[in-house]
């Protein structure tokens, strides 16, 4: 299926990476770069594995498979902070900050946009990255601040913006993005002839582009925001008939998907409510059913793509259900009833509370990534160290046996002092090959003689010595030579170990050693 693509927010695509051309038709996307992502796999190049993550949780996003964008960002991230690239942890921050700004975890994705912004903030004063890659940062902020309602950071930032595109050339469309957001600083405030000034003008600008013009048709769906926007606010001034006329424009706008889709929701809730007021009840009750449609799609755990991600989504699933069976109840009824419509407010602020138990499910998953990733880590540094002290071990056994083919041919045919003191000079400096050995086991396989001797209590010594030199692999006759024992006593003590430990006759003893 293809999707049209909306920037009208700019927020960052799947095509800011560069693994793919923005001219790739949809359905190449993924195909192209999961095969990127393959590649980095078998390559061990973590960024760009990184990158292709990136990617694929903006494309995911983009088509609302939001559990997977978040699976995808969440090892993106956990792989940028492990390869400690602080390009990339931003980046991947600012792809979290995206999703959970869209879910409205509004202090989720303040604190990934903040986080971002910091490194971005540095790395561009260290000429690491461009002007654009800041102004797109402080945009975020923008964003946020004004989700949020915060009108001094909101004004502070916008002004920053204007600063920046001083300095650059951004895309004509940024200009009507800030007047779209500077509206907000009026409306706030009552100024609803100001607030509808500024949209109305970034409207004409739109509905009027020209092919030869520096904003470009794609541009134009934009006036889903700005359409949408007049509506409320002639709302709020009590002016029905305007309010419904821009409610008419924005619901033409057709074939918008991607990151306005919530915001389409909450539109046709808020029509739903003026054509009720104005005894346009079925039409009422047909456009609640289409933001009741989003929130099926997107929220509702009993649907397939949602059942993994949203799993603690109970209360809305209730609030939902409920929802339904007053819908099926009363039909047409439902436009005539306010409290309906006011319980649906209700429900959103449930979401919000409930999209915060999925940021603890999200925290949880990186941890969990991060220690799997460290016990594996931990099993694969002890494997080699461990087969590092066999090949140690096999090496230092060679050589006792050339020295003591050597000492037993001068003891043979050399009589003389100066060379039984170098025979005795040999003795005396020999060591233990077996107190080498173990010293050294010892201190890689930390707790192994302890949880050995948990599992079969009476082990003797020299049952804990052959079951070290078992763990590591080491022959029967490696084995009679580091214990000094013959290779026939080896095979005994091997017997005698398994009746000790009570294995069966089809459970392998070095296996069962080595899950110790």
């Amino acid at each position: 299926m293809q999707f049209e693509r909306l920037h009208s927010q700019q927020f960052k695509t799947h095509f800011n990476e560069g693994l793919v051309s923005i001219k790739t038709p949809n359905d190449s996307v993924p195909i192209i770069i999961e095969k990127l992502k393959e590649n980095a796999i078998l390559e061990n190049d973590t960024i760009s594995l990184i990158r292709s993550l990136i990617s694929l949780s903006a494309f995911e996003r983009h088509r609302l498979n939001f559990n997977k964008a978040f699976g995808y960002a969440g090892e993106a991230l956990f792989l940028a902070e492990s390869h400690k690239d602080r390009l990339y942890i931003a980046k991947t921050q600012e792809e979290l900050g995206t999703l959970t700004y869209l879910y409205k975890q509004d202090e989720e994705s303040g604190n990934y946009f903040t986080n971002a912004h910091k490194t971005y903030k540095n790395l561009y004063t260290e000429g690491s990255i461009n002007i654009s890659e800041l102004y797109r940062s402080y945009y975020n902020l923008v964003m946020h601040n004004q989700r949020i309602a915060n009108q001094d950071n909101l004004r502070a930032h916008i002004d920053t913006c204007n600063s920046l595109a001083k300095k650059f050339k951004p895309d004509a469309i940024s200009r009507l993005h800030l007047n779209e957001k500077k509206s907000s600083l009026n409306e706030w405030n009552g100024n609803f002839n100001k607030a509808l000034q500024l949209l109305h003008s970034v409207a004409i600008e739109l509905e009027n582009t020209q092919p030869d013009s520096e904003l470009k048709q794609e541009n134009k769906r934009f006036l889903l925001i700005v359409y949408g926007r007049m509506a409320v606010i002639y709302v709020k001034m009590n002016k029905p008939k305007l309010a419904e006329t821009y409610f008419e424009k924005f619901v033409k706008i057709q074939g918008v998907l991607g990151e306005t889709t919530f915001y389409r929701s909450f539109l046709y809730s808020r029509y739903a409510e003026v054509l009720y007021n104005q005894g346009s009840f079925a039409k009422a009750y047909e456009y609640e059913q289409k933001s009741n449609a989003i929130g099926n799609a997107y929220l509702d755990p009993r649907n397939e793509q949602n059942k993994d991600f949203i799993t603690t989504r109970n209360p809305y699933k209730e609030q939902l259900i409920k929802k339904n069976e007053q819908l099926n109840l009363k039909n047409l009824e439902l436009a005539k009833q306010r409290e309906d419509i006011l319980r649906f407010r209700v429900i959103l602020f449930v979401i919000l509370l409930v999209l915060v138990i999925v940021g603890f499910l999200i925290r949880s998953r990186i941890r969990s990534l991060k220690f799997q990733k460290k016990e594996q880590n931990s099993k694969e540094l002890l494997n080699i160290k461990n087969k590092e002290l066999t090949a140690n071990t096999l090496q230092l056994i060679e050589k006792e046996e050339v020295i003591k083919t050597l000492s037993n041919y001068v003891k043979e045919t050399i009589k003389d002092k100066k060379a039984q003191s170098l025979l005795k000079s040999l003795e005396h400096s020999s060591v233990s090959l077996w107190d080498s050995f173990n010293s050294r086991f010892k201190e890689q396989n930390i707790g192994f003689y302890d949880r050995l001797q948990k599992k079969s209590p009476n082990l003797s010594s020299s049952d804990l010595k052959l079951c070290a030199l078992i763990k590591l692999n080491f022959s029967g006759k490696e084995m009679a030579y580091l214990l000094g024992i013959s290779l026939g006593s080896v095979h005994v003590a091997r017997h005698r170990l398994r009746k000790k430990m009570k294995l069966d006759r089809n459970k392998n003893l070095t296996q069962f050693i080595n899950t110790i």
